[in-house]
């Protein structure tokens, strides 16, 4: 079994959330989400940890990291900066796609990635072990844990999703990124950017951010995002995001994507009026014995 790391996305702002979620209790002893993350991770297998985040919050996360962490699994910081001559009028950060490439250096085995403010539930950390354990270190194969959309929306509002579409070998052909996702009149739509409806699919599966990688992904990420910082460096809100590399190498014949089906127990906090409903949620799992009840003990 090869050595598997697991990166944690933290260097995101929380604009509809309103805040810094990836640094907000959640848990009976103030635990963050991403400490269930680790947690799960370890049980699952994965030998380190590395977050990703930004300058400001590096002090924070690593003060409560060694507090919880310390000597129980080795945890690395990576960071998410604009490029020397972005725009200074940019406040938000360039996308997931930049945040992974922030862990070049760091990274030399198979790694899963996930969103640091998201719940992805024990099975999905085996899962995707499993998978990644076998994988060598440039292999072109891929793997996503695949969630059914019905079981990732919201009862405040609408949600982006990245909805998959797969062959007959269960593997990745396609992600579309849908912004608008909600029932309407009891059936699953997209609000698209005219003002028309797209009816989606009840069976269909939502890609959550929870990714496996070889490091075949290294060299066509960095070649992808000086293409497109080339073409956007004055822009305000363009993102190069992971699904849109991914989907360019598809395309272009140059790895396959597995769907990993396992993905039972999501849940987020896109709006902070779900932070209730989180906090239930791993309440009812600490009651049934799946985590004890204070992690930093």
């Amino acid at each position: 079994m090869k050595n598997t790391t697991l990166v944690i996305m933290a260097a995101g702002i929380g604009s509809r959330y309103g805040g810094v979620k990836q640094a907000e209790g959640f848990g009976p002893s103030g635990e963050w989400l991403m400490d269930y993350a680790i947690y799960d991770a370890q049980q699952a297998g994965f030998n380190d940890v590395v977050v990703i985040t930004r300058q400001d919050l590096l002090n924070d996360l690593q003060e409560h990291v060694d507090e919880i962490w310390k000597d129980k699994i080795e945890i690395r910081f990576a960071l998410q900066q604009p490029p020397a001559d972005a725009n200074p009028s940019r406040t938000k950060p360039w996308g997931t796609g930049q945040a992974i490439l922030a862990t070049k250096d760091l990274i030399k085995n198979a790694f899963a990635v996930i969103n640091a403010d998201d719940f992805y539930g024990r099975e999905a950390y085996i899962s995707i072990q499993n998978f990644l354990s076998q994988l060598e270190i440039d292999e072109p194969v891929f793997s996503l844990v695949g969630y059914p959309l019905k079981n990732t929306l919201s009862d405040i509002g609408t949600v982006s999703r990245g909805v998959c579409t797969l062959n007959e070998n269960n593997e990745l052909v396609s992600i579309t990124e849908m912004t608008k996702i909600d029932r309407r009149d009891s059936v699953l739509q997209n609000e698209n950017e005219d003002g028309s409806f797209t009816t989606i699919d009840e069976e269909s599966f939502a890609s959550m951010n929870f990714w496996g990688f070889s490091c075949f992904l290294f060299d066509e990420l960095e070649k992808q995002w000086q293409e497109f910082y080339t073409k956007n460096r004055n822009e305000m809100k363009a993102e190069f995001l992971i699904p849109t590399v991914v989907s360019k190498m598809m395309s272009e014949g140059k790895i396959k994507v597995k769907l990993l089906p396992d993905g039972k127990d999501w849940c987020g906090v896109t709006y902070s009026e779900e932070k209730e409903l989180v906090i239930n949620a791993i309440r009812n799992k600490i009651e049934k014995g799946i985590y004890p009840d204070n992690l930093r003990s």
